[in-house]
């Protein structure tokens, strides 16, 4: 039976090929030659999903198209509510593609079909606002018949706010919160409001064009190579499902495209294609800020408030867990947070600090299971901008600092954690991107530092119910990031002393081979050029440098791997190390370029064009390397060097004080 079926809907397929190779290439004009004069096969099945011509042409969003296959069957207006395998009739794909026109020509043809719901229970105003098309939701609103409210949900609960929050649609997010408000705190069938969702988003509120001039240029060129650049980003997934063309791109013919005039439109949008991608960016921020503020402004989930049964206190010795199996916080299921902790996990500090400003109580709030309060949470998780946020207010933080929670664990215990780095997609949004293991160690011992500051003395002697103290327990779980610290420094110490060395012995023997050779005195020919000077001084500057960072690399191979010693020592000398290299690299290159000038400064030609190629090659050297990665080493390295001089400066003022 099921073979028969196959052959029966292969061979109804089969006659509808035509059809479908025209619709799929976007010739849309031979595709109404085709229909003309057979009005009965309008209706007739052309794709395995059960998609007439209709629904393909709504999904292209080609108002002429359908204009022409209504006028072939307009005799029968209820011929438009036919339905797809996914019970999709012609206006819900048109809504997906956003396409007004032809949305508000299909609803002036019969207004029933905005009431119809495919099997997933999708309006077209659900589908539209699914897809982020603002205008066409608030088009669709306005010819809804009855009551509104149910357009707003589908079968799973999902409502058409919590549809266009999963979307990043936040414009059409934010019309439905200020027309309809109610929405803000309606839940989907596992408890998650829309702010919620939000937090679980740290991407979106991430802004693209604050990155590297060098990422910007290398996906402007990925732009520029890319023959989808004019897709529309919303509707991607949705064409690569189905298979149909994108609306801007189906309203050229095949002929068309090949025009020059559509050849010169393509180019100038890659080219303004990241200026625009910028401006669209800013533009979503901006809406995304502002829906945020609508959704904290009507949520209340920071006042829950129950009664606890224990009150943890601190304590100089262990006490047992309950003999209740215990549960880890990682296995919690994300809805029973609520949206300030989500966001405190998430590393979202525009929605925490939106949330503390409309709500400063909701500082307070606690997590009823586990009694850990938003300090607890931005230390779990390694979340610096909310620390600091917490930290502004003094009395808040001491408040909130001396809380213990049901294991028994202070923030202090919290910082000396190293367990929820398991699920490393809740790390690294805020804060700064560390190289290497001991780059990593000495970030956890800034973060027991930072924790140490804030929490009252006594509480570093506090143990939980493991019965270990705070530092015991960075001491016992970092043991092995120690050791992959030790093998890591040694390693790159070595690196970076050999190429320093390989920079000193080439700076060393050029003071013997100077160029232009020397006079039966032993004087250099050349010494009266100023080029020389340049030489003379480039090449010493260059010398000093690598033997200095030579000798910051050896010291390191020598230095003893204590964790108080990868706190600021360590690192501080691997960043001085190269940083003294780079300098010293840089100036060999100067030296290099002094020694050619030397040589064909007559030829004022040579001279000039050598000095322009050194100029333009220069910069980019710098960049030979992993850019970001000398950034932080160059900038790091000159705070590290201005912390010194501080410091001996005011050592100096003592003793002369005392003196």
């Amino acid at each position: 039976m099921e073979l028969i079926d196959e052959a029966s809907t292969g061979e109804a397929l089969s006659h509808s090929r035509k059809q479908y190779e025209l619709a799929m290439n976007g010739q849309w004009e031979s595709l109404k030659r085709f229909y003309k004069g057979r009005e009965f096969e309008v209706l007739g099945q052309m794709t395995t999903k059960n998609d007439t011509v209709l629904h393909v042409a709504g999904l292209a969003g080609r108002k002429d198209v359908l204009v022409f296959l209504i006028s072939l069957i307009e005799e029968d207006r209820d011929a438009l509510i036919v339905e797809n395998n996914r019970g999709n009739t012609p206006l819900h794909e048109v809504a997906a593609s956003g396409n007004f026109d032809s949305a508000k020509l299909l609803v002036e043809y019969n207004g029933a079909l905005v009431e119809i719901r495919n099997h997933l229970g999708e309006t077209p105003l659900y589908r539209a606002a699914a897809f982020g098309h603002t205008d066409l939701v608030q088009y669709l609103a306005t010819q809804v018949d009855g009551d509104i409210k149910q357009h707003f949900h589908r079968n799973d609960k999902v409502s058409i706010l919590h549809m266009a929050v999963l979307g990043q649609h936040f414009e059409t997010a934010h019309w439905l919160v200020t027309e309809y408000p109610y929405l803000a705190n309606g839940k989907e069938e596992n408890g998650l409001t829309s702010l919620q969702l939000l937090a679980q988003m740290p991407s979106a509120f991430k802004l693209k064009f604050r990155e590297s001039i060098w990422i910007k240029l290398h996906r402007h060129i990925c732009l520029c190579n890319d023959d989808n650049i004019d897709r529309d980003p919303a509707n991607q997934n949705d064409d690569l499902e189905s298979g149909f063309n994108h609306p801007s791109q189906s309203t050229f013919s095949n002929d068309d495209l090949e025009s020059g005039s559509t050849r010169t439109i393509r180019r100038t949008t890659i080219r303004w294609a990241p200026i625009c991608i910028m401006g669209e960016e800013m533009r979503n921020q901006n809406v995304l800020l502002e829906l945020t503020e609508l959704l904290v402004r009507k949520d209340y989930s920071w006042a829950k408030i129950e009664p606890t049964e224990v009150v943890n206190s601190f304590s100089l010795v262990s006490k047992p867990n309950s003999p209740q199996k215990k549960e880890d916080a990682e296995t919690k299921s994300t809805y029973e947070y609520i949206p300030l902790f989500i966001a405190t996990r998430t590393g979202i500090s525009q929605i925490v600090e939106k949330i503390l400003e409309l709500h400063p109580q909701a500082v307070e709030a606690h997590d009823i299971k586990h009694q850990q309060n938003i300090l607890h949470m931005a230390i779990k998780y390694r979340r610096l901008a909310i620390f600091n946020i917490v930290k502004k207010n003094k009395f808040i933080t001491s408040r909130l600092a001396d809380v213990i929670d049901n294991d028994g664990n202070t923030i202090l215990h919290h910082a000396a954690d190293m367990s929820y780095y398991t699920d490393m997609s809740f790390y690294s949004v805020d804060a700064k991107a560390t190289y290497g293991p001991a780059f990593q160690l000495q970030e956890e011992l800034h973060w027991m530092a930072r924790v140490q500051k804030i929490i009252p003395v006594n509480y570093a002697m506090h143990r939980n119910k493991e019965g270990v103290t705070a530092n015991e327990l960075f001491t016992r779980q970092h043991a092995e990031l120690l050791q992959s610290a030790k093998v890591w420094m040694k390693e790159t110490a070595q690196s970076g002393s050999v190429v320093a060395a390989l920079v000193a012995t080439v700076a060393y023997a050029a003071v013997y081979t100077v160029p232009g050779g020397t006079n039966q005195n032993g004087l250099p020919n050349l010494r009266h050029s100023p080029f020389f000077k340049a030489f003379t001084i480039s090449n010493t500057v260059s010398l000093v440098f690598s033997l200095t960072s030579l000798g910051t690399f050896l010291n390191i191979t020598r230095s003893p791997f204590e964790y108080k010693n990868f706190y600021h020592s360590l690192p501080f000398k691997l960043n001085l190390g190269f940083l003294l290299l780079f300098c010293s690299l840089l100036v060999s290159m100067l030296t290099f370029a002094a020694t050619i000038v030397l040589l064909i400064h007559h030829q004022k030609i040579w001279s000039i064009s050598l000095i322009y190629v050194v100029v333009a090659i220069l910069p980019f050297s710098m960049f030979g390397l992993n850019h970001n990665r000398f950034y932080d080493v160059f900038f790091k390295g000159l705070k590290d060097i201005k912390k010194k001089l501080r410091c001996c400066k005011r050592m100096y003022v003592r003793i002369r004080m005392q003196l």
